[in-house]
């Protein structure tokens, strides 16, 4: 542990409130033990990472001991008084109330905030650290942003949206929430009490997926559309919030309480039934990025349903399925999580009138099952407009052009020419080679020359942005292993060289990348071929010998021989420049 921190003065006033000033030690006392809801303490002071520095001169909380009311609450590192000191967290052993509305300093690094008792305000956006509300949470709005920061909410939570860009929140319990919304992947986690197979009831934490698309509860003067046309919050939010005014729309209600519901899911059955594709082959399905988007007619015991569905894959394992039953005519909502055979764990059953939150999930996926599906018809489908992302028109020439001066492996020059004749993302999912000249992406890791020019990506890896690259380990490049940036955290070793990167993309699946792993599993009910998935096969057997990958235990087998050679290195390496490896990955080390 550290040497004890002298702390410059007693006390200092900082939004009007008079905190006193305490060290590391002192702040130890208050939030050691703090735990989440799997029992694991939540905070290290003294771990000196981006969170907690060292580094920084005269490091200091600032602490409230009694309850604190003030008219709005921006966090940050130091005060015009006091520019010397550098705050880490903020903390409130008792109320805190904030009139208009709490921030914290920047997406990147923030102090932390941590309330012991309730926190009630009209607006909060929080994100560049981890933070923790003990005494639950009531406001209008709250925004997470970024993957640089984490709430963890015990106690009541009321609120009228949750909305999360790329940043996890935890959630006791719902006493009062209207709307969830995640931007891509789901990042809200709420606790629930489940019955084990043996009787007893369990707390379990599961993602709980968006409920509503942003344009059913915001006023529409603060949503924009981002790149790929989804719906998020514009940068004026922000200036609404530190006037103490509501973004939400409350005229919206048919849109946010799905009072039209049931006539919109018969339609949408009467539409897809009548699809020609759904009559050629017996359902509609699409995948994106490990989500799954289907409807299916089938007999049950004795009766006939439809069924459109959402099942989210990549470590979620979450299916929404909203079934009408053609003979009763009734609608049932079931969010189901699945094991790791595709079996429930648990579901929440109910029709289309019961009330909960669980169920606006379903019904938010039964709507965005609709649009894709039909979308798509339209289109020519969403998997050609993704290939846009990867666009092999470029020459050999430009292709190399990234690599500077180390010279192209035999092998990737045939991956590259099989690419030009077929077309990306046609022969495995969502791969394809790529120029990226920039280095924008790994500079977000650290913009550290070392760093960034120690790996050369080349390749998009999945739907949602990850990537692969070289790390420059040796001249010669067929001694450089293959590695992934996960679009959502994670930097990991896939492959020794590019042959067994080619050998993997014989599956046919994309990568999953999530910050403690990344692999590949196909979902063998719900896969289907990719059209020159055939071609490629017999390309890899005819020029590497290869025989191609049938089970994602091939494929773990493949990323575990990496692992055990690099992936020390790889650590050891991140480690240098600041950028966390998992618990897991320090365990197994």
């Amino acid at each position: 542990m550290m040497k004890k921190e002298k702390v410059p003065f007693e006390t200092i006033v900082f939004s009007g409130i008079t905190f006193k000033v305490i060290n590391r030690h002192e702040a130890h006392n208050s939030i050691g033990d703090l735990t989440d809801f799997n029992n694991q303490k939540i905070y290290n002071v003294f771990e000196d990472t981006w969170r907690f520095p060292d580094y920084e001169e005269n490091p200091v909380f600032l602490l409230a001991e009694e309850d604190v009311e003030m008219d709005s609450f921006e966090m940050d590192f130091s005060t015009e008084q006091n520019p010397n000191i550098f705050i880490l967290g903020f903390i409130f052993k008792g109320n805190l109330t904030v009139s208009k509305f709490i921030s914290s300093y920047d997406t990147d690094n923030s102090p932390a905030l941590i309330v012991l008792g309730k926190t009630t305000t009209v607006n909060i956006t929080l994100f560049g650290s981890v933070h923790y509300l003990g005494g639950g949470l009531q406001c209008d709005t709250l925004v997470g942003e970024y993957n640089h920061g984490e709430l963890f909410v015990k106690g009541d939570l009321i609120a009228w949206l949750i909305y999360s860009d790329d940043m996890l929140l935890h959630f006791e319990r719902f006493t009062d929430v209207q709307a969830i919304i995640s931007v891509n992947r789901p990042d809200v986690l709420i606790c629930s009490n489940v019955t084990d197979i043996d009787g007893s009831v369990i707390t379990v934490e599961n993602y709980l997926p968006s409920t509503h698309k942003l344009s059913d509860t915001v006023s529409d003067s603060f949503i924009e559309l981002s790149s790929n046309n989804t719906e998020i919050l514009g940068n004026n939010y922000l200036e609404a919030f530190k006037d103490g005014l509501s973004i939400l729309d409350y005229d919206k209600k048919e849109k946010y309480l799905y009072t039209n519901f049931r006539n919109q899911f018969i339609h949408m059955v009467e539409v897809l039934s009548e699809n020609e594709e759904q009559k050629a082959n017996d359902k509609i399905v699409r995948h994106f990025s490990g989500t799954t988007y289907l409807f299916i007619p089938f007999d049950y015991e004795g009766k006939k349903y439809s069924q459109i569905s959402e099942e989210i894959s990549n470590g979620f394992n979450i299916r929404m399925r909203a079934l009408w039953c053609h003979d009763d005519k009734e609608i049932m909502l079931i969010l189901e999580y699945l094991d790791e055979n595709g079996d429930p764990k648990y579901q929440w059953i109910n029709d289309e009138n019961a009330l909960g939150i669980e169920l606006f999930c379903v019904k938010h996926a039964a709507l965005k099952t609709f649009e894709i599906l039909m979308t798509e018809e339209d289109n020519d489908d969403e998997e050609e407009s993704d290939d846009a992302e990867y666009d092999s028109s470029f020459s050999l020439e430009e292709f190399t052009s990234q690599f500077g001066d180390y010279k192209l492996p035999d092998d990737l020059v045939k991956l590259y020419k099989f690419q030009q004749e077929y077309g990306s993302e046609t022969y495995s999912e969502c791969f394809g080679l790529t120029i990226t000249n920039d280095k924008t992406g790994i500079k977000t890791w650290s913009e550290e020359e070392e760093f960034y020019n120690s790996f050369i990506e080349f390749a998009g890896a999945n739907g949602s942005g990850s990537s692969y690259a070289y790390w420059l380990i040796d001249k010669d490049l067929n001694n450089c292993p293959i590695v992934v940036f996960g679009d959502e955290g994670g930097i990991h070793v896939v492959a020794e060289n590019i042959r067994r990167l080619i050998h993997l993309l014989t599956l046919d699946t994309e990568i999953s990348v999530d910050f403690d792993y990344a692999y590949f599993y196909k979902d063998e009910e719900y896969y289907e071929d990719n059209e020159n998935k055939e071609e490629f096969h017999e390309w890899v057997k005819e020029e590497f010998n290869l025989n191609a990958i049938e089970t994602n235990e091939e494929a773990d087998e493949i990323i575990e021989q990496a692992k055990k050679k690099y992936k020390q290195k790889l650590n050891d390496f991140l480690v240098k420049f600041d950028i966390e490896i998992s618990e897991e990955e320090e365990d197994e080390e």
